[in-house]
């Protein structure tokens, strides 16, 4: 099996080479690293990474960038790596294409194991992410008790980033039926848009990976 090649982009070099060994160890190739987000578009190599390793505090990385690098080069998971305690609104991120948001305070292990599902196209954010990117109101869990099975199955679908023409096809339902359902959900649980519904949903456990084999019920 080919080795995922991630770039990474770190400000701290200490940090970063310690970052670039656990990834090698963990059966990855670093491709590239750097301390700061100059020009990053153009230096990546051909072809490109599996993923961009981002961290938040280098000068230079922003929603702008990562709009850039999403627009540039799609078939790359742009990952953004932040402390939880930093206060930032990483929101943008996501709504500029970000794949995932994780957490700096994970054990490797589970840093690895999150890197591999991104790399797969996965929307993964760290729990401990989850107020960066969603600030979901504390009301937020007594909301989704008050989904239906099948809003529950469109939020599901949702993080895993599925689109309506593919959440259509797999419940049997048509987009326009779909879309009414995700504003339903966006309503219910006061997101403002499907990318925190979909952060929400992967932080919460709440994806389903594998989508049911026989059709649902109507709606």
């Amino acid at each position: 099996m080919d080795k995922i090649r991630v770039a990474v982009i770190h400000h701290n070099a200490l940090l970063r080479e310690g970052l670039c060994r656990i990834l090698e160890a963990g059966d990855f190739e670093v491709v590239w690293q750097r301390g700061d987000a100059i020009d990053v578009v153009h230096h990546l190599d051909d072809p490109p990474p599996d993923v961009i390793l981002l961290e938040w505090e280098v000068p230079g990385v922003d929603p702008s960038l990562v709009r850039e690098l999403a627009g540039s080069l799609r078939s790359v998971a742009i990952v953004i790596m932040a402390r939880p305690d930093a206060g930032t609104d990483l929101a943008p991120a996501l709504e500029a294409g970000a794949a995932g948001c994780l957490s700096a305070n994970l054990d490797y292990q589970d840093f690895l194991a999150a890197l591999r599902l991104l790399a797969q196209g996965d929307m993964l954010v760290s729990h401990e992410m989850v107020p960066a990117v969603s600030n979901p109101p504390a009301e937020v869990g007594q909301a989704l008790d008050t989904l239906t099975p099948r809003e529950l199955e469109i939020l599901r679908a949702l993080g895993r980033g599925a689109t309506n023409q593919e959440i259509a096809e797999e419940l049997y339902i048509s987009p326009h039926t779909v879309k009414i359902h995700v504003r339903r959900v966006l309503a219910k649980m006061d997101f403002r848009n499907r990318q925190q519904a979909a952060a929400y949903a992967a932080a919460e456990g709440l994806v389903s990976r594998e989508p049911g084999s026989t059709p649902p019920p109507a709606s």
